[in-house]
Order: structure tokens, then C-alpha cells, then sequence
């Protein structure tokens, strides 16, 4: 064995390597070290190859040339030379958007049971999975130590951790909520700190910022900081250079599934990862603006309340939308927004203990939920947790027409044209035959915007439809969405937290705190 002094070993080391991604092998010859002390970012547009290579990098997807070898632990040095890719549970873990779906795939089966009483209130609390058992996945028939007493030195230091992630997080409010009831936001939260919680080496994130708030995103940043500081270190993925925490010294820039820059931060260009501003709300007019004060209402909704047991997620929101007017609608994790959609969207029965008209309509007046459905376009990120991974794109697209989460009756020579005319403005135009599993998590997301486009549909309900995309596709989106506003009297209705990305088209703003209206709504 080739000995070398200890410092001089990179932490983790790609030499030649190539990856395997379904039939293709791609990032043919990357060479890559991590070094002790050094974090870094990986960057690339949608499509680039971030998620293969974070995924590669914790042993998820197989390297078929080369050696990709951790050095974790003190004293492994064999285990280097040899080109080892071992490293003990725990010393690496991942956090992705796959483990989000992971988690709501497993406690809510089907969509509408985070708004269903009695789906919500069941499944496991928050600190459920937080407990030792769940996050170290403990075997009961394992045979490990006798541990003599509850300060066993493994459950004092697991007890630490734990503490140290439901303070960083800011998760302590949270932890007898159930795991369905959680926002977006306060899933990825709950998934982080689980992350924390194990203890690892190397920390990869793969776009961690997603479906976060403006404040959320700040303290996140600040929280990677903190855990850089410690002996973690830390590789993110992302497309946003905006999205970038300070502690990262290094960036490996990425483009058509191969390396194509790396090095020191400041020597890597990266800067235009940064997404575009579209324009500022704050400045928006009020609804009345619009000229839409006399088209009939499409959406009203008088003293609006929604609570599960003593939670109350809606709190006497009033809130009306007339025909041909666009609405933003903003505000925190956790301040209700999805809850309000799952109102309109005709997904949550405590529509009918409210006053609701949708469409001219009292909820709960003899109409049909599908007579609903076919007439609004839709997009959130929970969505992609209906579709099969083996589904094609251009089927996903072409399910729009029928409001339906899947595809239960051949489609028209004109429904077909009208999905690939849909597809090649979101410059997917080539994907229609792909399966949803080979494109992106952005690309992914494009095809979901697709399908509410495709049908022409008189509401359009856009939440978070630019989440975990990059600023090219973020201006492509929004683009389409305004050319549908100026040429059609569809109404809108766009949720983000990033305000800069709202398009053009809106006009009235709808801000939520704590279920609550704000006295900067329109």
C-alpha cells in the first residue's frame, strides 16, 4: 500500500469515472477530489446531470469505470488505495426531492388525504420520525452492545444531535403535527434535520431550497454555515447561484451530463446560474386595476375557515376572483396557501362547511367535483407523486384534457397536436416519448405545466410551477403563461416564494400569514 501523509488524502475521490443513467453511460472521465476543508456547490441547468452525480456520489447509481473512494473515518487508508466505495451508515447521506416523494408516497397514499379529517389525523406525529429508531432504521433482531442505561454514550450523543436539528430547523412547533398535514416547505424541514440527525461526514443536498420561503431559504443558508463549521462537510446541487451558502469554497460546474468547470468559487463561472427577476409585486396595482371589477366571480369565498382539531390553517379569509383577472398569491411555509387551493381545486370537504361558490356555484349545491376539475389547470409540486415513473411525457400531458391523473380513453388526432404544440413551447419538444423517470426533476416539472396548459382551461392554478427550475426555463414558463393571459380571458392564480418570479400577467395580490389575510392584499 502506497503510504501518504494523512492530509494530504482527499475525503472523497472520483478518478476516471463514469455513471451509469438507464442505457447511456455519461460523465465519461470525471475526476473530481474533495478535500478536508473544501464544500462545494455542483451547478447546471435542468437536465444537466446535478441529481445523477449527487446520486453517483453517495453509491445510489452505479460507477462502471474507475473508482470513486470515501475516506471518512480515520485510518482507512487501505480501503483508499484499494478504490474502496464503502463508508459505514450514516457517513453519507443524501436529502432530494426523491426522498419528499418517498414520504408522502408512504403516509398519503392518495392526494386528497392530507385535507380529509380523517386521513390527516392519522399516520405518525413529526417527532415520530424523529426518534433514534426511525432515523437510524434500528433492526429489533440486530444484536448489538448491551446498553446498561438511558445515558449510554451512543444515546447521549444521538440526543444531542437531535436537540441541535429541531433548533436549527425551527421545528419544535411542528413536532406533534402530523406528517401528512405538513406544508411543502415544512416537509423539506422535517427531511433536513432527519439528515442532521444521522450524523454524516458528507451532507449532499441535492436543490434543498426548494418550496422554502424567502426566510426559510435565509435561515437554511445560515444553518449549512453552521454545520460547514463542524467536521460535516457539505456538497449542494443547484441551479440558482442565488442559492449558494457562503461556507461553499469550491463549485463544479456542470452541462450535457459531463464536468465542465471546477475549482475555487471565485474562479469558477457560475454567477449566471442566478435566475432573472421578472418584475416586483410589491408594487402591484390593487384588483380593482384590473378592469375586471364587473366580469362575474369565479371564485368567492366569505369568512373562509379550515382547522384539524385545534389547528387553524384558515382563519375568516375573504376572497373573490372575477373572470380574466390574475392573482399572486403569497406569504410563508406554512401559511395556508395550498390549503386555500385545495378549497377551489374542490380537493378539501370542509369546502362544504364553508361559504364557497366556484363557477356560480354553492359547494355542496348537487355539483359534480369533475365538472369542477375540467374547468381550471392545475400544477403543484405534490402532483408528480401521481404519476407512474414509467409513464411518457406526452401521456401526462395529454391526461390535462380530462382533469383526470391518468389516461383512461385514447385521445384525438387534434388532443395530440395540441400536447406536442404544448411541449415544444416549454422546449420539450423532443420528449414527448420519454418516460418521466429519464428527464430531470426540472424537466419533470415543465411537462406538469404542460398539462395544465393543454386544455385551454378557464382558471389556471400554478403553485410553485417554476420550483426547482433554472432561469432560462423560469422565463420560459412564465412567458407562456403571459402570452395565455394576453390572448385568452383565462383567470390566474400563481403561488410562489420567490416574488421576482411572478409573471407579467398578475395584477392582485393575496398575501397569507398564519392562515390569515395581511393588510397588503389587493
Amino acid at each position: 500500500m502506497r503510504l501518504q501523509p494523512v492530509a494530504t488524502l482527499p475525503l472523497v475521490s472520483l478518478r476516471d469515472v463514469a455513471i451509469r443513467a438507464g442505457d447511456r453511460v455519461v460523465f465519461v472521465g470525471t475526476n473530481w477530489d474533495i478535500n478536508p476543508g473544501e464544500h462545494w456547490a455542483i451547478i447546471g441547468a435542468n437536465g444537466s446531470g446535478k441529481s445523477l452525480l449527487t446520486s453517483a456520489l453517495v453509491g445510489h447509481v452505479p460507477v462502471v469505470n474507475g473508482t470513486l473512494a470515501h475516506r471518512l473515518t480515520e485510518g482507512v487508508l487501505e480501503a483508499y488505495e484499494l478504490g474502496s466505495n464503502y463508508a459505514r451508515r450514516g457517513q453519507v447521506v443524501l436529502v432530494s426531492l426523491t426522498d419528499q416523494r418517498n414520504l408522502l408516497l408512504t403516509y398519503a397514499g392518495y392526494h386528497q388525504a392530507r385535507w380529509n379529517a380523517s386521513d390527516a389525523e392519522s399516520g405518525p406525529a413529526v417527532e415520530d420520525l424523529l426518534t433514534r429508531h426511525s432515523i437510524e432504521a434500528i433492526n429489533p433482531f440486530e444484536v448489538l452492545p448491551f446498553e446498561t442505561s438511558a445515558t449510554a454514550p451512543d444515546t447521549l450523543a444521538f440526543e444531542a444531535r437531535q436537540q441541535r436539528a429541531i433548533r436549527l430547523f425551527g421545528i419544535a412547533p411542528l413536532l406533534k403535527r402530523r406528517v401528512k398535514q405538513l406544508s411543502s416547505g415544512e416537509t423539506r424541514k422535517l427531511l433536513l434535520a432527519r439528515a442532521v440527525m444521522r450524523g454524516p461526514r458528507l451532507l449532499v443536498l441535492d436543490d434543498p431550497f426548494a418550496g422554502l420561503d424567502v426566510l426559510a431559504r435565509a435561515e437554511l443558508k445560515n444553518i449549512v454555515d453552521e454545520l460547514a463549521r463542524t467536521d460535516v462537510t457539505v456538497v449542494i446541487a443547484t441551479s440558482r447561484g442565488d442559492e449558494i451558502p457562503s461556507c461553499i469554497t469550491h463549485v463544479l460546474a456542470i452541462d450535457g451530463l459531463r464536468v465542465t468547470a471546477q475549482g475555487p468559487r471565485s474562479g469558477v463561472a457560475w454567477a449566471g446560474f442566478t435566475p432573472t427577476a421578472t418584475r416586483a409585486t410589491s408594487t402591484s396595482p390593487p384588483g380593482g386595476a384590473t378592469g375586471q371589477q364587473d366580469a362575474e366571480p369565479i371564485v368567492e369565498m366569505h369568512a373562509v375557515t379550515v382547522r384539524y382539531g385545534s389547528t387553524v390553517v384558515l382563519d375568516h379569509v375573504d376572497f373573490t376572483l372575477r373572470r380574466g383577472e390574475r392573482w399572486a398569491v403569497l406569504g410563508p411555509n406554512g401559511a395556508g396557501k395550498s390549503t386555500l387551493l385545495s378549497l377551489i381545486l374542490a380537493d378539501n370537504p370542509q369546502a362544504y362547511a364553508n361559504q364557497i361558490r366556484l363557477f356560480g356555484r354553492q359547494r355542496g349545491s348537487g355539483e359534480s367535483i369533475w365538472d369542477i376539475k375540467a374547468r381550471i389547470g392545475w400544477v403543484a409540486p405534490e402532483l408528480l407523486l401521481a404519476y407512474p415513473p414509467d409513464w411518457s411525457c406526452l401521456d401526462i400531458v395529454l391526461s390535462g384534457f380530462f382533469a383526470t391523473l391518468g389516461l383512461h380513453r385514447p385521445c384525438s388526432d387534434q388532443e395530440t397536436r395540441r400536447a406536442n404544440v404544448v411541449l415544444s413551447r416549454l422546449g420539450l419538444a423532443s420528449d414527448g416519448d420519454r418516460r418521466l423517470a429519464e428527464l430531470s426533476h426540472g424537466n419533470q416539472r415543465l411537462v406538469l405545466v404542460g398539462r395544465a396548459l393543454v386544455s385551454d382551461p378557464e382558471l389556471l392554478v400554478l403553485d410553485e410551477p417554476c420550483q426547482g427550475l433554472d432561469a432560462e426555463n423560469i422565463e420560459r414558463v412564465n412567458r407562456v403563461v403571459d402570452e395565455v393571459c394576453r390572448s385568452t380571458r383565462t383567470s390566474l392564480i400563481y403561488v410562489t416564494h420567490h416574488e421576482a418570479e411572478v409573471p407579467d400577467c398578475v395584477t392582485c395580490i393575496l398575501r397569507l400569514k398564519s392562515g390569515r389575510q395581511t393588510k397588503e392584499s389587493a
